[in-house]
Order: C-alpha cells, then sequence, then structure tokens
C-alpha cells in the first residue's frame, strides 16, 4: 500500500458538476470534477463518506464532510467540506485532505513500477524536459508545457489497455527516477525505458526494463517484444542487449527519425 500524503489545500470545483441528489437535501454537493494544482480530476468513485461533527452555542451540527474518492487516473483522495457556523459569510470551500498514489505493478529489489497519474505533473515534467535525457528521444529536444501535459494525458489514457509506460520509483524516498513499460505499437508491443540523467550508472534501466519483460511474457502473456533505439544511443542499445534482444533491422520512423529495432520472443509459449 502506498503510504499517504498529507494536502490540505483548496480544490477548485468545475460548474455544474456537483451532486444534484446531495444538494437537494441541503448537503454540500460532492464535485464530480476539480481542479488542482493546474490539473483536472475527475471522481470515479465514491469509497465512502462520513461526517465530523461541531458544537456551536450548544448546538451540535455538521463540521465536515468527507468523502474518499478514487479518481479516474486511480488516485485515492480524501476530499471534504468545512462549515462553519461563527463565520457565515465566508465562501464555503472544498479542500483536498490528503492523496495516495497508485499501488506498484511491478517491485524489484530496489524499485517500484507504478502508474503515472495526473498529480504526478512536476515529476513527469521533469523527465520529458530534461535536456540530456531528451536528446535521443521524442524530437531531441525537451517537450513544451503544452506537449508535456499532452503526453501525460495520453499517458493516463494509454492505461486501458491493461499496461502501458510505468513511472520508476525509488520506495526509499519516492524519487521518480524514469519510465519503463509497454506501448501498443500495432501489430507490436514496444517496450521502453528512461531514466533522468541523475540516476543512470547504477544499473536501475536494465533493472527496471528486465521486470517489465518478465512481466509482459509471464504475466501478460505476450508472444513478442520490439524495441526502438536511435543510432547513437549506445546506453539503450546495451541494455537491449543484455535483456537478450537482437537487433532485427533499422528504419526511418514515421518523424523521418532512424531507428534501430531489437525484439524478443516469450519462449515459454
Amino acid at each position: 500500500m502506498q503510504q499517504t500524503q498529507f494536502i490540505s489545500e483548496r480544490i477548485a470545483p468545475e460548474a455544474g458538476a456537483f451532486d444534484p441528489g446531495a444538494m437537494s437535501r441541503g448537503e454540500p454537493a460532492l464535485p464530480r470534477t476539480f481542479r488542482w494544482r493546474g490539473q483536472r480530476f475527475e471522481v470515479a468513485r465514491v469509497v465512502q463518506s462520513a461526517r465530523r461533527m461541531g458544537q456551536d452555542r450548544g448546538d451540535s451540527y455538521v463540521r465536515r464532510h468527507y468523502h474518499d474518492i478514487e479518481t479516474t487516473d486511480a488516485v485515492r483522495m480524501s476530499l471534504y467540506f468545512d462549515r462553519n457556523p461563527r463565520d457565515r459569510n465566508a465562501r464555503k470551500q472544498w479542500w483536498l485532505y490528503t492523496l495516495t498514489l497508485p499501488d506498484p505493478v511491478i517491485a524489484t529489489e530496489r524499485l517500484q513500477l507504478r502508474r503515472w497519474t495526473l498529480a504526478d505533473r512536476d515529476a513527469f515534467f521533469r523527465m520529458v524536459q530534461d535536456p540530456e535525457l531528451m536528446l535521443h528521444l521524442h524530437d531531441f529536444v525537451p517537450m513544451s508545457d503544452a506537449q508535456a501535459q499532452d503526453a501525460l494525458e495520453e499517458t493516463v489514457r494509454r492505461y486501458s489497455v491493461g499496461y502501458g509506460d510505468w513511472a520508476i520509483v525509488d520506495p526509499q524516498n519516492g524519487d521518480t527516477l524514469g519510465e519503463s513499460g509497454l506501448t501498443p505499437m500495432p501489430p507490436d508491443v514496444e517496450m521502453t525505458w528512461m531514466l533522468l540523467p541523475r540516476f543512470q550508472g547504477h544499473g536501475y534501466a536494465f533493472e527496471a526494463a528486465h521486470a517489465v519483460q518478465r512481466y509482459a511474457f509471464e504475466t501478460l502473456q505476450l508472444a513478442k517484444l520490439v524495441a526502438h533505439v536511435r543510432p547513437a544511443n549506445a546506453r539503450s542499445a546495451r541494455v537491449a542487449a543484455k535483456l537478450g534482444m537482437r537487433r532485427v533491422r533499422a528504419f526511418t520512423n514515421a518523424d523521418g527519425q532512424e531507428m534501430v529495432e531489437y525484439e524478443c520472443v516469450n519462449d515459454a509459449r
């Protein structure tokens, strides 16, 4: 179970996103969509609700309405609405109380691989906007904010197939080291790996990619994996070789970039 983070920050519910049933009962209506730290979140389900009582001039009242929710990107959040009868003119607002990121899909001796979420915006942006890391990726340059946002949202959407590109996390301190995972590239599935420069040279890329490879073959029962590596990316080429992947061909992708394709097959099938 991932560690719960204490947040205690206001959220901004979107207009028209409130539960009309709660409003008809005279209760604060849980917003189904809201913005927090520049990201838009959507409630997938309410896990449980609770109330905390308070006292005002001898009368009991509902001090806070709590809702433990799960968002569409698999983040668990505790939201609450705070009432203060002594300040009736104050604007009533919803708060994000706690946040819990998804449990890891894969765990190795030193690493955890879990879903990216919209709450990972800062870590994801640091990765795809790192100049050294992007020398062999994307268009050879860091992504703009708009490109990074689109990439994060697309990454989250792709989990609908049952797998995707996962954040590589150090469970000791919660640092995000990079990314490794599986991307549908019909008729193939591409295995990917990349690490921020300061984490390179410690075997993390191979450790993460090898775990992804085993998950693809043993759990998902995929027949084959491919990897696309830039010709000048010697570090990734060495990881591919260590994974037992063989060089298949050189080709030019749809963006006009020269690539080398490696592949490995599931011998157990």
